[in-house]
């Protein structure tokens, strides 16, 4: 199976359904699961309103794409089925030529669907493999069971994801990656 754009939307109706702000859902993902953790693609600020740009960081090993794609490996045992969404925020310059078919205020995506595994083709540079052009990391990737999420807004310098207990546990424990423990309750510090 490889990533398609699905004709419409109903897959994600459930975080349409989910009643939270915009800007909560885009940047913070989903409510209900029972644990969350955060990738950090840079370290958190030491302090509040500290800019990125005035710290030097040693360069990860792994891209954005490579750290949530390591996420998505262990993802893959907590889930019932290897069909998985994802969706793409339409303020990127793609070649996508249809309009955007899943929207919540402030924020329009288009909706994909593949197999898990088809994620390692996602912006790939081989038409074939991925004819939309240059493009982000997906902005939301959950399995068709809703087992968990993952939420990579372009604003933070994070991933969100929320899933079960094991799950979370596997990943924050996982010395590929920098990740930690998230409370969807509690906002994260951010990048001033």
């Amino acid at each position: 199976m490889s990533i398609e754009l699905c004709r419409e939307s109903s897959a994600a109706d459930w975080l349409k359904k989910q009643g939270l702000p915009w800007w909560r859902l885009a940047v913070r993902g989903p409510v209900g699961y029972p644990k969350y953790a955060r990738v950090r693609f840079i370290p958190d600020p030491d302090f509040p309103g500290q800019k990125a740009n005035d710290v030097e960081f040693d360069q990860k090993e792994l891209s954005e794409k490579e750290q949530v794609g390591v996420a998505l490996d262990l993802l893959s045992r907590y889930t019932t089925t290897p069909k998985c969404y994802f969706c793409m925020w339409t303020g990127w310059d793609t070649a996508i030529p249809v309009a955007p078919n899943f929207m919540f205020s402030n924020r329009d995506y288009w909706l994909f669907r593949g197999a898990l595994a088809d994620y390692a083709d996602w912006n790939d540079s081989d038409p074939a493999r991925w004819p939309y052009g240059y493009s982000p990391d997906p902005a939301f990737i959950w399995p068709a069971d809703r087992a968990w999420c993952v939420t990579n807004d372009v604003d933070p310098h994070f991933a969100t994801i929320g899933a079960d207990v094991e799950a979370i546990d596997q990943i924050v424990a996982d010395q590929r990656i920098d990740a930690v423990l998230d409370d969807p309750e509690h906002e994260p510090p951010y990048w001033g």
